[in-house]
């Protein structure tokens, strides 16, 4: 049997959504994107939420929207997608990075304090790894004592919930990614959740170029468009949002069906299961990857592959040990001891709704059997 790492839940109803806006005058940002963003605000429980190209994308413009730049520094974790501390260098600020908590991945707030005291950055951004949330109310706490803002990295929790908190909720912003493995997709997508109006307007004129009035904005006149500052081009297409807008109404059957693969992967792999699920009171995981933890890696990665499974590693190097970072800021192995031991070990596994009992039993006894617990 092989069983992929992932497969996408795109259905008939996401793709009639994609050719009905085929068909129609306006294949880049338009009425699906308000649609969805309308939606997807709604799901958050924030005021306001933007489409755009993607999760890094929405990530620089929150940076650029706080004015951050040359000369601040902003706080990210060692374990964590590169895009999270290469958006702080793109726009022109220091990444600090922080270690992680070793049973959950999650930033350690202990030492995010013992930071912010001494290096006062002008922001942290806190990724909700695999699916489980950094307690926003504690993060929320150091900010007013220290003064620093929030920009949460939330691709992997867009069902999460922390002490009843949703990403966006509390912090200045909440990116998203509706990359092709993530739990809604666009293939490739991003959403930035917020609450204050005094961003919104800007926000839609620098995802795309810093124009003040967008194609649909324009079309069926003639009007002449002006700059007020440069911006990027971030922007979604018309049909990626058609794509998500079907995904969002049933994303919660969605992760129910993943939260029921991981109870069985638990109960099959025990100890070594890994992240540990946050048991609290409004407290949920999105479920959005799930893994062991295991000595000599790479030999059983090749060897559980070798047998037709999909597998990967999330992540398999701490950020600031990429060569680029080395390189630049001189970091070691040993200085991030918590995100060096999870990356070392750590395998992905299949976690999508379409998998099924058969291929999942087949996941737990390739693995069993490549580990010697059979």
């Amino acid at each position: 049997m092989k069983v992929p790492f992932y497969r996408h839940s795109v259905g008939e109803e996401e793709i009639r959504a994609v050719v009905e806006v085929l068909r129609s005058p306006f294949l880049t940002t338009a009425e699906k994107n308000e649609e969805f963003e309308t939606l997807l605000a709604d799901y958050l429980g924030v005021r306001y939420a933007l489409t755009t190209s993607s999760c890094t994308s929405a990530l620089h413009l929150a940076l650029l929207a706080l004015g951050i730049g040359e000369g601040d520094e902003v706080v990210v974790p060692a374990l964590t997608f590169m895009a999270t501390a290469n958006v702080v260098i793109h726009a022109g600020a220091t990444p600090i990075f922080v270690d992680v908590e070793g049973e959950t991945g999650l930033m350690d707030l202990n030492h995010l304090e013992d930071i912010v005291r001494k290096r006062r950055p002008r922001a942290v951004i806190p990724v909700h790894i695999y699916g489980q949330m950094v307690d926003m109310e504690v993060l929320m706490e150091l900010s007013e004592k220290y003064g620093f803002h929030i920009i949460e990295d939330a691709a992997h929790s867009l069902e999460s919930t922390r002490k009843g908190i949703r990403p966006g909720q509390l912090s200045r912003f909440a990116c998203f990614s509706f990359y092709a493995t993530k739990n809604i997709t666009s293939g490739e997508g991003g959403a930035i959740a917020f609450n204050d109006p005094a961003y919104y307007e800007r926000l839609k004129r620098l995802r795309l170029h810093g124009m003040s009035l967008s194609a649909k904005e324009r079309h069926g006149r003639f009007v002449k468009y002006d700059m007020p500052e440069p911006g990027w081009k971030y922007n979604m297409t018309n049909f990626q949002a058609a794509m998500l807008i079907p995904q969002l109404k049933r994303i919660e059957e969605m992760r129910d069906r993943r939260a029921a693969i991981v109870r069985r992967y638990r109960r099959a792999f025990g100890s070594i299961s890994f992240p540990r699920i946050i048991d609290e009171e409004g407290t949920r995981s999105a479920h959005h990857l799930t893994g062991i933890l295991v000595e000599d890696r790479e030999r059983i990665a090749l060897e559980i592959t070798r047998r037709g499974v999909g597998i990967s590693a999330h992540y398999p190097t701490p950020v600031p040990l990429l060569s680029w970072y080395r390189k630049t800021f001189g970091f070691q192995r040993g200085m991030f001891p918590r995100a060096e031991h999870i990356a070392d070990r750590i395998i992905t596994l299949p976690l999508y709704p379409s998998l099924t009992d058969g291929e999942q039993d087949y996941v737990i006894e390739t693995v069993k059997e490549v580990l010697g617990m059979m």
